[in-house]
C-alpha cells in the first residue's frame, strides 16, 4: 500500500520538530549542569579579540595572562559560561552571577592579597555604525578577591569575589540595553589587577569622572596606574534581531578551548538528517 506524498511530508515535518525539541532540550540540559563549558586558552582569546576588530579598533593591544571568564543565566534559565564572541540576548546580559579566572600563576606581580577590578563597555553605544558614545561604560568595580572556591561552572576556574565591606562599585551595573536596529554591540568585560593604593581609596581621588560616556580607556589606565589588562572577554547582542532583543548564540568550547555554535554545521545536524531520510522514504514510495 502506498503512503501519500502530503502524508510522508508531513511524518517528515513531525519527525524534524521532534528530533529538534529533542536536541533543544539535550542543549538547555548540557547548559544547566555545565557539562559544555570547557577552558579556553589565553590564545583563543587573543585570537577572538582580533578577529572580533575590537583589537586594534577599541583596545590597542591584548595579550591575556589568565582565562577571564563570566557566568550567566540562560533565557532558559541554565548556567552558562561567557566565552568570547558569545551572543547574548538583552536580558541574558544582566549582571553575571559570577566572574572566575584560570592560569592566575601566569600573571606577574600576583599574591594572595592582590585585588582586581573589573569593567564593562559598549565598544559600540549607540549604535555600531555611529558610536559616538563609544565607549559607554556600564559597570566598573574595584577591589575583588580571589576566593578558595571554584567556579560553579568550571570548576578549573576559581571564583572572584566583592567583599561585603567594600562591595559598592564606582559605576554600579548598568543593565545593557541597546536601541533596537543600530546593529551589531559589541561589550567588553576587563579584569586589571589593582594597585595597593585604592584597597582603601575611591578612583575619584585621582580625578576620575563619573561620567561614562565618550570613556577613554588609555586616560583611565594613566590616571589609576594600571598595567594593561591580565583577561578579558566579550559577547555581543544583535539589536537588528529578535524586535531589538537579540538572539541567544548555543555558545561551546572545543577541546583544544576554541569556540563553537551548536549550529555550527546544519548539513550535519539530528534535524537535516531526519528530513534527509523523511525525504528518502517519500520518493521512494512515490516511485
Amino acid at each position: 500500500m502506498y503512503a501519500s506524498l502530503s502524508n510522508v511530508l508531513g511524518l517528515a515535518l513531525s519527525t524534524c520538530a521532534l528530533v529538534e525539541a529533542m536536541s533543544t532540550d539535550s542543549t538547555i540540559i548540557r547548559r544547566q549542569n555545565g557539562v559544555n563549558a570547557n577552558s579556553v586558552s589565553t590564545a583563543e582569546f587573543k585570537s577572538r579579540f582580533e578577529q572580533s576588530g575590537i583589537v586594534p579598533e577599541i583596545i590597542a593591544a591584548l595579550d591575556p595572562a589568565v582565562s577571564f571568564y563570566a557566568s550567566y543565566k540562560t533565557s532558559t534559565g541554565g548556567d552558562a559560561l561567557l566565552v568570547p564572541g558569545s551572543t547574548l540576548t538583552v536580558a541574558e546580559a544582566s549582571l553575571p552571577f559570577e566572574f572566575s579566572v584560570e592560569n592566575l600563576n601566569n600573571a606577574t606581580n600576583i599574591t594572595s592579597s592582590t585585588r582586581y577590578l573589573i569593567y564593562l563597555l559598549d565598544a559600540d553605544a549607540p549604535s555600531r555604525d555611529q558610536p559616538n558614545a563609544r565607549n559607554l561604560r556600564h559597570y566598573l568595580a574595584g577591589n575583588y578577591s580571589l576566593s578558595t572556591s571554584t567556579s560553579s561552572v568550571l570548576p578549573t576556574a576559581q571564583r572572584l569575589f566583592l567583599p561585603s565591606t567594600m562591595s559598592f562599585p564606582f559605576t554600579p551595573f548598568q543593565e545593557p540595553q541597546p536601541a533596537a536596529n543600530t546593529g551589531v554591540h559589541r561589550f567588553i568585560y576587563a579584569l586589571y589587577t589593582q594597585p595597593p593604593q585604592f584597597n582603601t581609596a575611591n578612583f575619584d581621588s585621582v580625578g576620575m569622572s563619573p561620567e561614562t560616556s565618550n570613556w577613554s580607556l588609555p586616560e583611565w589606565r594613566m590616571q589609576l596606574g594600571l598595567g594593561p589588562a591580565i583577561g578579558a572577554t566579550f559577547f555581543t547582542i544583535d539589536t537588528n534581531a529578535n524586535n531589538g532583543q537579540g538572539t541567544s548564540g548555543q555558545v561551546d568550547t572545543a577541546a583544544q578551548g576554541g569556540v563553537t555554535t551548536a549550529s555550527a554545521s546544519s548539513l550535519s545536524s539530528p534535524t537535516f538528517v531526519a528530513a534527509f531520510m523523511a525525504l528518502t522514504l517519500a520518493t521512494r514510495l512515490m516511485m
